[in-house]
């Protein structure tokens, strides 16, 4: 007959919940660190996974039904088994903030036997074996969460062996020979040596940088360089914009299709560029192999980072939740119900809020809710729904697509990376900047071929270190003009800034430049073999330098709008310099307002 046994552990910790739960709520790590053996999903209904055991001893096989949680207080799961020693176990745990300092982590378990071999397994495996691991793995993380490291800084004590030793050595000498920093080598080949093969699997370079407390941009260029020298392996993910899973894994840009498909969410998307196309890197199996498919287990609260709540609520029932929040937008939404609710949080919000699922849909108007709400999930249909508290933001520990195609470092390194020939992926916001050489033609005639082709290459070399400076990259020259990408309107404005002082600088003839910078959405495409640009930002910051007399900027509307931009036109140019005016950009019926300065 089957039997219920109920475990329930507390542990006092030192750190908070919130430093607590990435930690405590990574199972796939937790899983790992407490002795289950690997996983395999085997498939999903209804959200339903079907999992078993990766292992050939373990003939185990199980339904697991969607994890439940509210960030950082609460967690839990329950697994269904289709063989074995046990009917069912269900996982809860909880994190309450003590009133003094400090944590007091609640870890219960439900499991009822099958037979008699669950009878023994349970008591022994569970109640002794897991009881001990799960102290064991708890302290650890407080351990290190107390001291402010991450789940990077979990450490197996796997050595390197001493032939990837050797490599490593010979290629870091390299590296620093292009002028990699001798700290991010350092970090590197600590973290190849002992971290964990989970942290292996998917390395972020923008997430180890801030672990290590290191410039992004001097890691991630690191990470590109390694990955040239042989250290490194550079992957893109497409992830899918609702769970934000992995749903592809691709070695080169050529094999990245625009259209996706999430298995966990039954949905097809559009692949983009800047919100869910991601750089990662892995080790060289020359330097450290590692299974990338390795799985501990299949679904986790810190799988969806981006989720402060995933909650069940029954038909007619209300359930009543607190969470943390950070400032920004978030959108409520119940399983079935079309639609979603807008909320945004912030210090002045409301303290408390009922959420309501109504089969009419949600509300349209936006709510301003506090950072440490208590929420009341309100169900008011006649089936079960599924309620998520989502942060519409994306993470920027992602290193996307966009990021790293407007390094120059990558244009140069791998300028064979390009989609294939007729795929097109969508960016949402790239700034462009064109400029053009004011009378190169007079300079040729008035001081002589030579000396001007000398001057007009030098001038190219004052553009390329000065966008490379900012972050961006030259997409194209066109004879006296290029085309620069950047991620923000005021790297390309701080870019073409420094270039016409340095050109200023040089004496005669003296040398200005046209420019025009816009900011907004594109198409990624292969044009030549090269990664280019395509659509009506590129069409109208094309014609923008054709306004400037030489010497003057350009810029649109979304460039004047930038914050970071008024802050430096403040700082950098002359008083009452910035001038508005009326421009018809040819092929468009309605003139724009643009905005002229002195540089």
């Amino acid at each position: 007959m089957p039997r219920e046994y109920h475990y329930t552990w507390e542990y006092d910790l030192q750190s908070t919940p919130q430093a607590l739960w990435p930690f405590v709520s990574d199972t796939n790590r937790f899983n790992r660190d407490t002795g289950l053996p690997p996983m395999q999903l085997l498939g999903i209904e209804n959200k339903v996974k079907r999992v078993r055991f990766k292992t050939p001893i373990i003939n185990i096989e199980w339904y697991e039904e969607p994890f439940e949680w509210t960030y950082p207080h609460r967690f839990g799961v329950l697994r269904r088994y289709r063989n074995g020693p046990l009917l069912e176990m269900r996982v809860d745990c909880r994190l309450e903030r003590l009133e003094t300092s400090g944590t007091r982590l609640i870890y219960e378990v439900w499991a009822t036997s099958r037979n008699l071999l669950g009878d023994l397994a349970i008591p022994v495996g569970i109640g002794m074996v897991s009881a001990k691991r799960f102290y064991d793995a708890f302290h650890l993380y407080d351990r290190i969460a107390s001291r402010g490291g991450s789940v990077l800084n979990i450490s197996t004590g796997r050595n390197l062996s001493s032939s990837a030793h050797n490599k490593f050595k010979v290629l870091s000498e390299r590296l620093r020979g292009q002028g990699v920093d001798q700290d991010i080598l350092e970090r590197l080949y600590e973290f190849f040596h002992r971290a964990d093969d989970l942290s292996i699997q998917r390395m972020r370079p923008y997430a180890l940088a801030d672990t290590w407390g290191l410039p992004r941009r001097a890691v991630l260029e690191a990470f590109l360089r390694a990955t040239r020298t042989g250290l490194l392996d550079m992957y893109w993910d497409i992830l899918c914009p609702e769970c934000r899973g992995v749903t592809e894994d691709r070695s080169h840009l050529s094999e990245l299709n625009s259209k996706a498909h999430c298995n966990t969410c039954q949905i097809d998307f559009s692949a983009n560029f800047d919100h869910n196309v991601e750089v990662i890197f892995r080790t060289n199996p020359s330097i450290r192999s590692v299974d990338a498919m390795l799985e501990f287990c299949v679904g986790s609260p810190q799988r969806q980072p981006h989720l402060a709540l995933s909650l069940i609520v029954p038909p007619r029932e209300e359930l009543p939740v607190s969470t943390i929040l950070e400032s920004g937008r978030y959108t409520v939404r119940a399983s079935g119900i079309q639609g979603s609710q807008i909320l945004l949080a912030a210090n002045d919000g409301a303290a408390q809020m009922d959420l309501r699922a109504k089969e009419s849909g949600w509300p349209l108007n936006v709510t301003t809710l506090g950072l440490t709400p208590r929420l009341n999930l309100i169900n008011e249909t006649e089936r079960v729904r599924t309620f998520d508290l989502v942060r519409t933001a994306w993470s920027d520990q992602a290193a996307t697509a966009a990021d790293v195609t407007t390094l120059q470092t990558f244009r140069d390194l791998f300028s064979s990376e390009v989609l294939r020939h007729g795929e097109e992926i969508s960016v949402s916001s790239v700034t462009l900047m064109f400029t053009d050489l004011r009378n190169s033609t007079k300079l040729y005639r008035e001081i002589g071929d030579a000396p001007a082709f000398g001057r007009v290459r030098e001038h190219f070399e004052v553009l390329q270190r000065a966008v490379d400076t900012e972050g961006g990259a030259i997409v194209k020259t066109m004879g006296d003009a290029i085309m620069a990408a950047f991620r923000k309107p005021a790297s390309a404005i701080r870019a073409v800034w420094n270039v016409q002082k340095a050109l200023s600088a040089r004496g005669d003839p003296f040398l200005s430049i046209k420019v025009g910078i816009h900011h907004g959405p594109c198409i990624v495409v292969n044009l030549n073999e090269r990664l280019d640009y395509f659509g009506s930002t590129v069409n109208i910051a094309a014609r923008l330098p054709s306004f400037s007399m030489g010497g003057e900027l350009i810029f649109s509307e979304p460039i004047r709008n930038d914050a970071e931009v008024l802050e430096f036109l403040e700082k950098n140019a002359k008083p009452n310099s910035l001038t508005r005016f009326q421009g018809e950009i040819r092929g468009y019926d309605q003139s724009m307002d643009l905005w002229r300065i002195q540089m």
